[in-house]
């Protein structure tokens, strides 16, 4: 746990920081769900501050979240590693949800299409992939995908919504890793982070516009919401100075992942020894 355990606290202390009856503290102390505490004497015990941190943490996300202490007993060891403003930030809450669920999913048969048309569909484009090329790459019979999705394009739309959850988990959990608290992002410290981000899935999220450029049906709606909760997620995390151009932030991140991930590339080959004009 982050927390140091230097300052101890009877119960009495603990409930009127928590806001727990003592019942509901012995009760997830004998479950496990937070450490024991330490014996003073006969009928006495003492408290730190990991247990007050952790029983304020599994309060909020039973209220705010409404997690049972199952899902809870999941995700508490993960948030406490945060530093102490991450870790009570209900958006961190989601995103380790979500990593939980898609963990979980990514076993099942839904889960393991998803996963391959992640990977064709960033590789190969919409166009190019069958839904007979996702079938087999998730070790599944063709009959069985439409079990778990109605078409090829509900699940090039799902894997563009799973490409920016993961970008935006990507921006987070490096952001938290900085030296400056949560929030203090400068504009080209997060420009360099969202670019790291976005790029595992970058030729996907292209296609996805140029094909709500073209207005095909339900991509402008989904391409709304996956740069929606990306930019979100960017904008929570910059200085108060860098709030407003989260836009343009987004925008050059795209810029420059086209820049170095097709453009250059090509550039190279056109200036290289003994190549042939493009």
């Amino acid at each position: 746990m982050r927390a140091t355990v230097g300052r101890t606290f009877t119960m009495a202390e603990v409930v009127a920081q928590t806001g727990l009856a003592p019942s509901t503290v012995r009760y997830y102390i004998a479950t496990g769900l937070v450490p024991s505490a330490r014996r003073a004497a006969r009928r006495r015990h003492l408290y730190d501050e990991r247990h007050v941190e952790s029983l304020r943490l599994i309060r909020l996300l039973k209220e705010r979240r409404g997690l049972s202490l199952g899902a809870i007993r999941k995700i508490l060891p993960d948030l406490l590693q945060l530093p102490a403003d991450g870790a009570f930030r209900p958006e961190m809450w989601e995103q380790l949800v979500e990593a939980r669920q898609a963990t979980t999913a990514a076993r099942s048969p839904a889960g393991r299409l998803l996963e391959a048309a992640l990977e064709a569909f960033t590789r190969r484009g919409y166009a190019e992939v069958r839904v007979e090329d996702l079938s087999q790459a998730a070790r599944l019979a063709k009959g069985s995908f439409y079990r778990h999705f109605g078409s090829k394009e509900e699940i090039y739309f799902a894997a563009a919504r799973e490409a920016g959850r993961r970008a935006a988990l990507r921006f987070s959990e490096e952001a938290e890793r900085g030296p400056d608290k949560p929030g203090a992002l400068a504009f080209e410290e997060a420009l360099e982070i969202l670019s790291r981000a976005v790029e595992p899935n970058l030729a996907l999220f292209l296609d996805l516009m140029a094909l709500a450029a073209q207005r095909r049906p339900g991509h402008g709606r989904v391409l709304r919401e996956v740069f929606t909760n990306l930019y979100r997620t960017v904008r929570d995390q910059l200085d108060t100075e860098s709030m407003a151009r989260a836009e343009e932030l987004l925008e050059r991140a795209l810029v420059g992942g086209i820049r170095r991930v097709v453009v250059s590339p090509l550039l190279e080959r056109e200036l290289a020894p003994g190549e042939g004009a493009l």
